[in-house]
């Protein structure tokens, strides 16, 4: 009794409270670093964080170190306590429920082994997500088939699933998808632009030589013929990526395809409307594609059937919080929803939104 009750005290004392902090975050967009206290042992520092009603939150985390016995950090974002360790990774993201947070670090040793980020946001990132497409505003008239300009409608079906992840036969009739001509392999999105031209990012088209591409059109479901008679393979008679392109730093990600012979348009395929310059911060944009609906670390697959999913427009300040990504102000946006994104597989499909002057995508 008396070795196992100084073994006890021995662990006791090797955990000390360094500080407990109060501590304000203001709505003005500036980040706000939280370091752990240092020093012989283990030390702990507790941090309670609060932003202004209506406010929340967004956390992010980095180890300095790879062993779970150096650093620990515990969250508590409202009534849901996680603890992270670099063994389950180096870098992690939270967001809070309402307007605190809990952050606790266990730092052990005399160098900083992590450190946090924290900004507050109103919370855009967390409100309901609504159903959106072209029948919010009322199905639009389409433009006669022979127009130079008929662009960006949607073919709606009765029996589409209203609150699910598939897209409805030709409800995207621009939507592309881009495959290996010799393996018939396909691995990315794109969007048709032009009866000769499809547009998609440079880290899909990159590393393939001319010539070793082809582009599928009017596809809903890959693993049959039978949903649509419309679908079409069309192969890339040139890869014209933007010629700043780094693929390393993933900037000037876009190029064009030009295709061998015209795309069939009809109402089942057609071409994507252009954008504006820039989108509003909140609005609400989708996204689709044949991608992963999970992660590969989580046995993801790739969907045999085209998928969407709505994200919002969210400010690239709270993008670099949640995601780690410094993104450019006047070339890229930054998109966030609750557990749902893009995956492997989607790269290079459309990120659309409807005009609500013309009701077209």
């Amino acid at each position: 009794m008396m070795n196992g009750f100084h073994l006890i005290l021995i662990g006791v004392c090797l955990i000390g409270l360094a500080s407990a902090i109060d501590l304000n975050i203001a709505s003005d967009g500036k980040m706000v670093i939280l370091r752990p206290q240092t020093g012989k042992g283990r030390v702990e520092t507790l941090w309670r964080l609060k932003a202004n009603k209506g406010c929340k939150m967004t956390l992010g985390c980095k180890f300095n170190t790879q062993s779970c016995n150096a650093a620990l950090i515990k969250v508590d974002i409202g009534g849901k306590i996680s603890h992270q360790c670099p063994e389950l990774g180096q870098t992690f993201f939270n967001t809070s429920i309402k307007d605190s947070m809990t952050v606790t670090m266990e730092n052990v040793g005399p160098n900083m082994a992590s450190f946090c980020q924290v900004k507050a946001t109103t919370p855009y990132i967390d409100l309901p997500e609504p159903v959106i497409d072209s029948s919010e505003h009322g199905l639009p008239i389409k433009p006669k088939a022979n127009s130079a300009c008929r662009c960006g409608w949607s073919n709606k079906n009765t029996k589409r699933i209203v609150n699910g992840k598939e897209a409805g036969i030709h409800e995207f009739p621009f939507m592309a998808l881009i495959m290996e001509k010799k393996t018939r392999f396909p691995f990315c999105g794109g969007s048709i632009i032009s009866t000769r031209h499809v547009l998609t990012a440079a880290h899909c088209s990159h590393p393939y030589p001319e010539n070793s591409l082809s582009v599928i059109v009017g596809e809903h479901d890959i693993r049959t013929v039978k949903e649509t008679k419309a679908t079409k393979v069309i192969h890339v008679k040139k890869i014209i990526n933007h010629e700043d392109y780094d693929n390393v730093t993933q900037t000037h990600d876009i190029a064009i395809l030009y295709l061998e012979e015209d795309v069939p348009l009809s109402d089942q395929i057609g071409r994507i409307c252009m954008p504006t310059p820039q989108k509003d911060l909140n609005s609400w944009i989708k996204v689709m594609g044949w991608g992963l609906l999970k992660d590969e670390e989580q046995g993801g697959k790739a969907s045999p059937v085209l998928h969407k999913v709505n994200l919002k427009v969210i400010d690239l300040g709270v993008c670099k919080t949640i995601y780690g990504i410094d993104a450019t102000k006047n070339r890229q946006i930054c998109t966030y929803n609750n557990e749902k994104d893009s995956c492997q597989g989607d790269s290079g499909g459309p990120l659309v939104t409807i005009d609500k002057s013309t009701r077209l995508f």
